[in-house]
């Protein structure tokens, strides 16, 4: 889709969204870039050809899309390390259990187009049913997002208050 995706946070579940992107094609290595604290345990999506990195604000800089794929305890260090990055023409997807677009909204203190993603344990095979709810999204930003899931499985888009 030609996108660049940061992936902030290449713990199990981030991991798998970007091997699933790869294996789907819906993005090519050189348009990802995953991070994680200990980038050794990313081995095998640097030998994929994916940008690797411990530098969040690195990722969110180069990046037009941002999921935030990190624990909940550390969402919030997480996003201040990165609001500066974070504008208008970007989009910023979370997939952290119990955080809520206003949450984000709160810490990040500007209006971005915002979704919130809940995705099973299949997305590891692709076979996932993902949850999406957004603010602030244009039609286009709609789009991509459930076209970026889709690739990982089935979407449905519901109100937040049902996640």
């Amino acid at each position: 889709m030609g996108k660049k995706i940061a992936i902030i946070g290449g713990g199990n579940l981030g991991s798998a969204i970007a091997e699933g992107l790869l294996i789907s094609k819906f993005s090519k290595a050189s348009e990802i870039i995953v991070t994680k604290r200990n980038i050794e345990t990313l081995r095998s999506l640097k030998k994929s050809g994916v940008e690797i990195t411990d530098n969040n604000g690195l990722a969110a800089r180069k990046s037009e899309v941002i999921i935030l794929a990190v624990k909940p305890f550390q969402a919030s260090e997480v996003l201040n390390g990165i609001k500066k990055e974070l504008a208008a023409n970007k989009i910023l997807i979370s997939v952290v259990t119990g955080l809520t677009i206003n949450d984000i909204e709160n810490t990040i203190g500007k209006k971005i187009p915002l979704f919130r993603a809940m995705p099973n344990t299949a997305i590891a095979i692709r076979q996932s049913m993902t949850c999406i709810c957004n603010k602030d999204a244009a039609s286009d930003d709609i789009k991509f997002v459930n076209d970026l899931f889709n690739k990982l499985g089935k979407v449905v888009t519901i109100d937040e208050k049902l996640m």
